[in-house]
């Protein structure tokens, strides 16, 4: 594990180690057996393999790393090295360090649903490494939570690289980022994965899932606001579908809609403003009345349209019954 010019050997000896039994049965040749010298962490090959790096006299890591990353594709070729070790090994959590980045983006494409449930001494995946129990880098050093960061966008850009994800109600990403290096390292490592104008409708997440934090990502990500989301929603109509700005706690909002705006109906729903405002259990109806104020032109529009719909749904279920009538009657003349 140590030697780069030894690793080679390794899936080799795990072979002739599960038929001699090596480290006890069910150890994979040895694979799972912890290195007696680790007193601490009880590592044991497979982990070792993962994070072991750099071990020459240069600064390069990319040799020491391409050569441990070979060994693990040579053993999960061989059977030796197993999906489920990602998770129950904790691989991910071992290799999320630059000089071990090929190994981290192996098992994170190999199961990209373990950066999002995955977990380190009952925490978190994200969690854990942002906490950084080896503290093997200096306080205030992002380069774990970029490497993390930046791998997440890659697998789950839906969910913006998991920043504001919380499962069990515990912090986001982002707050434990914040928490450990402070906001200005915070924003550098976000930024350096997210660009000031990027094609992510980064400003949709914020707003959804974390609207504490919308000035300090608007201020930073103001080309964003102008960006559609996955549902082909504008920033406006994906605040009105969310269901937080009334006339009541935000009037000047409203007072700033253009008519272009207050006239455009929602790509999910097909609603216009004034009946988004009036649906669910937020529905509003002073904000309901304002915008129709604003444009009372489109009631009359809604309800002809709505009234066009009906029709086409009845045209179709009447071609649907004479398709049906048509094949009955070629049927008895078959007969």
């Amino acid at each position: 594990v140590w030697n780069m010019n030894a690793v080679d050997y390794i899936p080799i000896l795990a072979k002739e180690g599960i038929k001699h039994e090596v480290g006890g049965r069910g150890m994979r040749g040895g694979l799972l057996h912890a290195d007696p010298r680790d007193s601490t962490d009880h590592c044991n090959t497979l982990q070792m393999l993962s994070c072991v790096a750099n071990m020459g006299d240069d600064d390069d890591p990319i040799p020491d790393d391409t050569a441990r990353h070979e060994v693990m594709k040579k053993l999960r070729k061989g059977n030796l090295l197993l999906k489920q070790d990602i998770r129950d090994q904790h691989l991910l959590y071992w290799s999320c360090h630059l000089d071990c980045e090929m190994r981290f983006s192996f098992f994170a494409e190999w199961d990209p649903d373990c950066l999002m449930t995955g977990e380190y001494k009952d925490l978190p995946l994200y969690h854990a490494i942002i906490k950084n129990y080896h503290e093997d880098d200096e306080i205030g050093d992002t380069r774990k939570f970029h490497l993390f960061l930046q791998t997440s966008l890659r697998h789950h850009p839906q969910h913006l690289g998991l920043l504001f994800y919380h499962p069990r109600l515990l912090e986001t990403v982002y707050e434990k980022a914040v928490e450990k290096y402070g906001k200005h390292e915070t924003f550098e490592a976000i930024q350096q994965c997210i660009p000031a104008d990027t094609s992510l409708p980064i400003i949709h997440h914020v707003m959804k899932d974390a609207p504490q934090y919308f000035d300090e990502f608007s201020i930073r990500y103001l080309s964003a606001l102008h960006l559609l989301d996955q549902n082909g929603r504008s920033f406006i109509q994906a605040q009105l579908a969310g269901g937080a700005k009334t006339l009541v706690n935000d009037g000047f909002y409203f007072l700033r809609l253009s008519d272009d705006e207050i006239a455009e109906a929602d790509p999910v729903t097909k609603q216009y403003p004034f009946l988004t405002a009036a649906s669910g259990e937020s529905g509003d109806l002073s904000t309901t009345y304002f915008l129709l104020s604003k444009n009372p032109s489109l009631l009359e529009r809604y309800k002809e349209e709505a009234t066009q719909q009906v029709l086409e749904e009845q045209e179709a279920k009447m071609t649907m019954k004479r398709k049906r009538g048509d094949g009955d009657g070629d049927n008895e003349e078959g007969e």
